[in-house]
């Protein structure tokens, strides 16, 4: 028989994000959707990104062909230790957590059965400015025009990852492939280092003798700079991941800190105003080449939406009906 249901674990912007995608293109399976907040999960039914819930973890992963989990990293071994004795032999696990590396070894670890592929999206331009969390957030086209990367691991099965491949483009993305400890590597100073200077910065303001009136009029530039402490667990999972390579991190930002500091110092508008202008021009570069989302200097084999994805979970799944 052909896949039949799509597990989604979790149930935020992403993980909804993920069943609207779905829904709207027409893709002829059962969502089942879980989250451990029961809130969530009725939000999710009611804005229709899923057909049904289930409480019960296991029996979600248990019920589904493929799952995806799109939870916080800091919930990725304590749920692949939940559903590994459940989840069955044909079925692909599909991780878009953002710390991957740990995550494929605890994949290793825990699962008896199914075939685990990690990924991690990497949004277009125009979905960078909407930090709206939860359902709430949630769009059908959130992978529209994005690149997916993906982290199979050198065992993974051939037929898995190109099933992995070919969900990421029914959901808008384009395919890249790199090993998962490199891409915590990469990520590091773009994910992780951006947290611990949310918490400097908020510790300082709370530590300044009038923090309460300060965050009274605390507006969006120090809502978005902050946002990365709402995954605290995560952040600090990532953060010690790999000590060395953190430490490295925050001492480049310090002495750059530092040079921001001098130049305050000095004085100098005009020199002030062109490192700031030089630093925005580098910006409004990188969102540039953000919207072409055309980072792969190697090609990459085509991959057909929905009609191949289809025969290739009619194939892993058995035989037709």
């Amino acid at each position: 028989m052909k896949a039949r249901t799509i597990t989604i674990i979790g149930l935020g912007r992403t993980g909804s994000s993920v069943g609207l995608a779905l829904k709207a293109s027409h893709l002829d399976v059962t969502i089942v959707g879980h989250d451990k907040d029961g809130d969530a999960a009725k939000a999710a039914q009611d804005a229709g990104a899923i057909d049904s819930r289930q409480w019960r973890l296991v029996r979600a992963a248990a019920a589904g062909d493929i799952i995806v989990l799109a939870i916080p990293s800091s919930e990725v071994e304590a749920t692949l230790q939940a559903i590994g004795q459940d989840v069955r032999e044909h079925t692909l696990i599909l991780n878009l957590s953002s710390l991957q590396g740990p995550a494929q070894r605890w994949a290793d670890l825990y699962l008896k059965d199914g075939h685990y592929v990690g990924a991690a999206p990497v949004l277009a331009a125009g979905a960078l400015v909407d930090a709206t969390q939860g359902v709430a957030g949630a769009r059908s086209d959130l992978f529209r025009d994005s690149i997916m990367c993906f982290m199979p691991s050198p065992t993974a099965d051939p037929q898995a990852v190109e099933t992995a491949v070919n969900l990421g483009t029914v959901l808008g993305a384009k395919p890249f492939f790199l090993d998962a400890d490199e891409y915590d590597n990469l990520v590091l100073g773009v994910e992780t280092v951006p947290g611990l200077l949310a918490a400097a910065l908020f510790a300082a303001v709370t530590e300044a003798t009038a923090w309460r009136d300060m965050l009274r009029f605390a507006n969006l530039p120090f809502a978005q700079v902050t946002l990365p402490l709402r995954e605290e667990q995560g952040l600090v999972l990532r953060a010690l991941n790999d000590q060395a390579a953190t430490l490295r991190w925050l001492d480049v930002v310090l002495e750059a800190l530092q040079d921001v500091r001098e130049r305050v110092a000095n004085g100098d508008s005009e020199r002030l105003v062109a490192f700031m202008q030089q630093l925005n021009l580098e910006r409004e570069k990188w969102l540039r080449e953000r919207r072409q989302n055309d980072w792969d200097e190697t090609p990459q084999p085509d991959h057909k939406p929905l009609g191949l994805m289809e025969q290739i979970l009619g194939r892993r799944s058995g035989t037709d009906n």
